[in-house]
């Protein structure tokens, strides 16, 4: 039997000009991880990150602290793709959808940083959900069931590589909600909630064996004991 720990990155830059690298909170999230680990004498035979910034750089602090092997990049790992979505294509989203022009007017109307990032979490939420029911058909965005099997089978091969191993992944919210819903057969509306209740530098365990793929447990944070180190975005 084989433990995958699948970690999602720490805090990214939010409202910044990059957002793909991690805050200094996002860091400390990081090295909390890794000492965690470190401390609890878990010892791992692999090491597996995402392509962003934040993801491998979160592996790497990790890494260093917790004294694990070196992080191998695989591109699958990546989260979903829906940047298009959010550059590109939202003025005929909102032509089309009523509802999401509302909510870009809020949060165009937001006042202040802390409002301006609700406004937006309802949007990006509400933008996600239509493109997982399938009602966005646009140019360089990845469908959903696309990304679905794509983290499928980039865990069915760091699985393979590891009979028996204990393996860590580090990647973002979108594959960790796509394999708690592989794990439990959760529906598609599901494991979108799900995606967004996944906290930074969480971890979320799996048994495997075989084709057996099981959740041993989700979204924990023993390593962030301050309630202030808590955070979903």
């Amino acid at each position: 039997m084989g433990n995958l720990y699948l970690v999602r990155h720490g805090q990214a830059s939010a409202f910044e000009d990059n957002y793909d690298r991690l805050s200094s909170l996002g860091e400390r999230q990081a090295r909390l991880l890794g000492e965690s680990w470190r401390r609890r004498g878990l010892k791992f035979h692999r090491v597996f990150t995402g392509p962003r910034v934040r993801q491998k750089t979160t592996a790497e602090i990790a890494a260093e602290a917790g004294g694990l092997p070196a992080p191998v990049e695989l591109a699958d790992l990546d989260e979903m793709g829906v940047e298009p979505l959010f550059r590109e294509h939202m003025p005929d989203l909102f032509a089309r959808h009523a509802h999401l022009q509302s909510l870009g007017d809020a949060m165009l109307m937001a006042d202040g940083d802390e409002a301006r990032a609700r406004s937006f979490a309802r949007l990006f939420e509400a933008v996600l959900q239509v493109w997982v029911r399938g009602d966005v058909r646009a140019a360089g965005v990845e469908a959903w069931l696309e990304f679905r099997a794509r983290v499928r089978r980039v865990l069915a091969t760091v699985r393979a590589e590891a009979r028996g191993q204990r393996i860590a992944v580090f990647t973002s919210a979108g594959p960790v909600a796509a394999a708690v819903q592989h794990a439990l057969g959760t529906d598609d509306d599901g494991a979108l909630a799900l995606a967004f209740r996944v906290r930074n530098s969480s971890f979320s365990e799996f048994l495997f064996s075989g084709e057996r793929f099981s959740l041993a447990s989700f979204n924990e944070t023993p390593h962030l004991e301050d309630a202030a180190l808590l955070t979903v975005r």
